[in-house]
């Protein structure tokens, strides 16, 4: 249960960043209504938020695989499930989803090296981010741009923290995406 009041309609300053949350989510989901009561705060997270996913320089499907090994790697449970149905409904198959979900990508032919190499990027971000090493790094720019790899991490980084404040408020958002996002 939420431990902050969810603010239902946007208030003086959230106007906009309502309307961008049901223009792109066919709602405004609970976080965003958590957020509400800080206008600052609900601005900037949402539209980062918004930024973060989708279609970019790394494909929509494959961000979904970061955020879910972001949020397991980190055992956060805020909208695990939600962006598990994203991920089908982008054509994620069932055996890359489960793979991920354990130790199996490690090894796992439904990945590719470069994909791997993000996920331990992931795993290390979670431990120390000051700590990825240069081996790693160099490694990642075999197979992603920077421009790649600035969202890349974006992305881990953004869902490090959606996940922790989502969790530390008890904020449930079991469905992000009430419009089709085929």
């Amino acid at each position: 249960m939420s431990v902050v009041n969810q603010v239902e309609s946007p208030t003086t300053g959230t106007e906009e960043v309502y309307a961008s949350a049901v223009n792109y989510f066919g709602h405004v989901p609970n976080l965003v209504k958590a957020l509400g009561s800080n206008t600052n705060m609900c601005n900037s997270i949402t539209n980062f938020m918004i930024q973060s996913l989708g279609e970019g320089r790394i494909s929509w499907a494959f961000k979904e695989l970061i955020i879910l090994k972001t949020l397991k790697t980190m055992n956060s449970h805020y909208s695990y499930g939600a962006h598990e149905k994203i991920a089908r409904d982008l054509g994620v198959t069932e055996a890359k989803l489960g793979d991920m979900a354990n130790s199996l990508w490690e090894t796992s032919d439904h990945y590719s090296e470069a994909e791997r190499l993000v996920f331990h990027l992931i795993k290390q971000i979670g431990i120390d981010a000051n700590d990825v090493s240069a081996s790693l790094w160099e490694q990642l720019k075999q197979h992603w741009n920077y421009g790649q790899l600035i969202e890349i991490n974006a992305v881990i980084t953004t869902f490090l923290m959606i996940g922790r404040v989502g969790d530390a408020l008890g904020v449930s958002d079991p469905v992000l995406f009430t419009k089709d996002i085929s």
